[in-house]
């Protein structure tokens, strides 16, 4: 058949038409073979049984991993900020490690604050002064040493002369004369030695690391107040966007006063506050300084 019979061929049943009974059968067909289509059963892709808990565990594994490394910029970090704040429970030196994570979130700040990203900038701050009060729960309180051991007093021994027995001499005369009778000399009675009182270890001088945060009264940070141990004194060091992070030698138990300055026209002239804090290790945790109007 060639091609130009076959056009005519197909050309033709375009007229054609169908008889009803045929119709009607090559419908039912049709019908018939779709619903056996629909209840054959159809293969679809499964997991087995102990594949599953592998892949949610792999994936649970993979969330957490991405939520420990994600920035200031991402969604994630919320997530990241709670992780390793339930961290702290878990380290061996919960002040070390909130330390650290305070030192990382200030680092991250003043980084995303150089290339211009406030908005994760602020996100970082904020997770800042989180870190700033993990470190004031978990840091060491005033008080919660153990007690120094009393001495006990020193039990006094009292040395009881032993007598010695009667020493009786016969001269040898014809005549048997009675000698006097030789009393013993009393031993003298040795006054027991005291023992000393230990006296108390003095402390000797430490480096400290002071942290903490400075705040105006609407709760913004203050950038650039001065802070210094006497009133009116030399500035120590000076607030960086809200945080205060200096150090000095002080021993412990060592009770320090920080002074803080701040003169702004925009919020009332000058503010000033101050702090106390007793020095229990080489973290001191200062907390957060509100700064109010001054007035002297």
């Amino acid at each position: 058949m060639t091609d130009e019979a076959l056009v005519r061929a197909l050309g033709s049943l375009r007229t054609a038409r169908m008889s009803e009974i045929a119709s009607d059968r090559v419908r039912d067909e049709l019908e018939a073979a779709w619903r056996e289509r629909d209840a054959r059963p159809r293969r679809r892709f499964t997991l087995p049984r102990l594949v599953r808990p592998v892949v949610i565990a792999a994936s649970a594994v993979m969330l957490v991993y991405a939520a420990l490394h994600a920035g200031a910029d991402t969604p994630l970090y919320s997530a990241r900020v709670a992780i390793e704040d339930a961290l702290v429970v878990l380290q061996a030196d919960p002040v070390a490690y909130a330390s650290d994570l305070y030192d990382q979130r200030v680092e991250e700040a003043s980084r995303l604050e150089a290339v211009g990203n406030a908005l994760a900038a602020s996100r970082a701050r904020a997770a800042t002064q989180d870190a700033l009060r993990l470190l004031s729960q978990v840091a060491p309180k005033q008080g919660d040493g153990e007690p120094s051991p009393t001495p006990e007093p020193s039990v006094a021994v009292i040395t009881v002369p032993t007598p010695t027995p009667f020493a009786t001499q016969t001269a040898e005369t014809p005549s048997p004369t009675p000698e006097p009778t030789v009393r013993p000399t009393p031993r003298p009675t040795v006054a027991p030695t005291k023992t000393p009182t230990p006296k108390p270890a003095t402390p000797s001088y430490m480096t400290v690391h002071a942290i903490g945060g400075v705040l105006y009264s609407d709760g913004s940070p203050v950038d650039g107040a001065c802070v210094s141990t006497a009133l009116d004194g030399a500035c120590a060091t000076t607030s960086v966007r809200g945080t205060i992070d200096l150090q000095f030698p002080a021993k412990s138990g060592q009770t320090i006063t920080l002074y803080v300055k701040k003169v702004d026209p925009l919020h009332g002239g000058t503010l000033r506050g101050k702090i106390q804090a007793t020095v229990t290790g080489s973290t001191l945790v200062l907390g957060t300084i509100t700064l109010r109007p001054s007035t002297i």
